[in-house]
């Protein structure tokens, strides 16, 4: 495997012809944005990640705020909030529409269906049929219950990312295309692992690949967050210092080999350590007399816990518990209309939100016996954090400054900018590279 130089500075000495002398850059402008998953801006500090704290003080920085619910890639490529892109989770209530209506037929049945690793293929037979019986794309049924399944349909947010209109909208890509403008994306890694996509993205930027832009995610800091937290040692010794060590060689390949380019990297949300777990549906078995699936459908996510009523005795006897469990608030309709979180039924009648260090547990997305000491999209941010946002680019390009805080939606139009192609109608954000004025306080906490 071929090593990468870590010194920005001699990037340039790098690049040689068979003859010894330095080589040709290209003359092709390159911009190469990386998403640094669960990226918190507080992890770039001269101990952890010497190379990107270098490059902060020398570039464009600041940090992201990531709006409420999981559906980060849609406002990242197309600069779109969750209440206009209507993409806010990976499940939607549709049961006219779902693709697990079958599941009902299983009867008693399905209540063998738990979320437990040895029972992982259930899930997968679930998802087989699903896909055999429906043409469904997007089939897996996470952990959900098979007794709330028909009530679900997979959000649009899943499809492929690259595929034309896989957002709803316009996305970074379909704007690619439609400007005639070659991109490479690489998609999420192999369990878990960055070398593979990153040594791919190395490879390309040193043989000066065709692409005007290189879309890679690295994520090693959400998997060992998720696992172990955001203060562990091992991703503070380890994990952070060899990632730090990948964007220098990034940095290094794309300073080396062209005239002309950007390196962006955004962390699309943060981390919080897990302080305290609560059961919500202990708490409903154990005083809420509504009858689940008859009376009311429920959602466990992580740290957002989401109600639909089927009945007025479901939401009498739902909201008398919903406020008397600790560690978490009901969500009034005036705060989802102040995090721009969409009102409309689909997303639920009710959402009961943790508070920042509260993990729902369990849930319906992870086995009983995965280890969960890092959880991210809480609606107080305060412990959670922000992402990175470090944009450099070749001499002159890009001036450095500090920006502050921005929303994540301001990625796009960034990006897009960089490109020198039109951001499309309807996107929300504001270019980084525009006057500090125009910029749009984030979401209010």
């Amino acid at each position: 495997m071929t090593a990468h130089p870590t010194n920005p500075a001699s990037a340039d000495a790098g690049a040689t012809s068979p003859s010894g002398q330095p080589a040709a850059k290209n003359p092709r402008h390159v911009t190469v944005f990386i998403i640094m998953d669960a990226g918190r801006s507080d992890y770039v500090r001269p101990e952890t990640m010497p190379f990107a704290h270098g490059l902060a003080t020398a570039s464009l920085q600041g940090s992201f705020e990531s709006p409420p619910g999981f559906a980060q890639r849609t406002v990242l490529f197309s600069g779109r909030y969750p209440d206009t892109s209507g993409n806010f989770s990976q499940f939607a209530f549709d049961p006219d529409n779902s693709p697990f209506k079958w599941v009902k037929g299983l009867g008693p049945l399905g209540k063998a269906v738990q979320p437990h690793k040895a029972l992982f293929p259930a899930r997968v037979a679930i998802q087989k049929v699903t896909a055999w019986k429906t043409g469904a794309t997007e089939a897996d049924p996470a952990w959900i219950p098979p007794r709330f399944l028909p009530y679900f349909a997979p959000c649009g947010d899943r499809a492929p990312l690259d595929a034309p209109g896989a957002l709803g909208g316009p996305s970074l890509f379909d704007v690619c295309r439609q400007a005639g403008l070659g991109y490479r994306y690489f998609a999420n890694p192999v369990a878990g692992d960055d070398e593979q996509t990153h040594e791919l993205l190395a490879r390309e930027l040193r043989e000066g690949g065709p692409c005007g832009l290189y879309v890679v995610r690295l994520t090693v800091a959400d998997a060992v967050g998720h696992a172990e937290g955001p203060g562990s040692e091992a991703l503070r010794k380890e994990h952070l210092p060899t990632l730090d060590r990948r964007l220098a060689g990034l940095h290094a390949a794309l300073a080396a080999g062209y005239d002309s380019w950007d390196f962006f990297v955004c962390g699309d949300h943060g981390m919080s350590a897990i302080e305290r777990r609560i059961d919500v549906q202990a708490a409903l078995r154990k005083h809420c007399r509504a009858r689940p699936a008859k009376d009311y459908v429920v959602l466990v996510n992580s740290t957002l816990s989401v109600f639909w009523y089927l009945t007025e005795k479901g939401q009498r006897e739902v909201e008398a518990v919903l406020t008397r469990i600790p560690g978490t608030h009901v969500v009034s309709e005036a705060e989802r209309r102040r995090r721009r979180i969409p009102l409309d039924r689909r997303w639920g009648d009710r959402m009961l939100a943790a508070e920042p260090g509260v993990l729902f547990s369990p849930d319906h997305f992870h086995a009983a016996e995965t280890a969960v000491n890092g959880m991210h999209g809480y609606l107080d941010k305060r412990e959670e954090g922000h992402g990175v946002l470090l944009l450099a680019s070749s001499p002159s390009r890009v001036p450095a400054r500090a920006v502050g805080l921005r929303p994540l939606v301001d990625a796009f139009p960034t990006l897009c900018e960089l490109l020198d192609v039109a951001p499309p109608e309807g996107q929300e954000g504001v270019s980084l590279l525009q006057p500090p004025e125009l910029a749009i306080p984030q979401l209010a906490q």
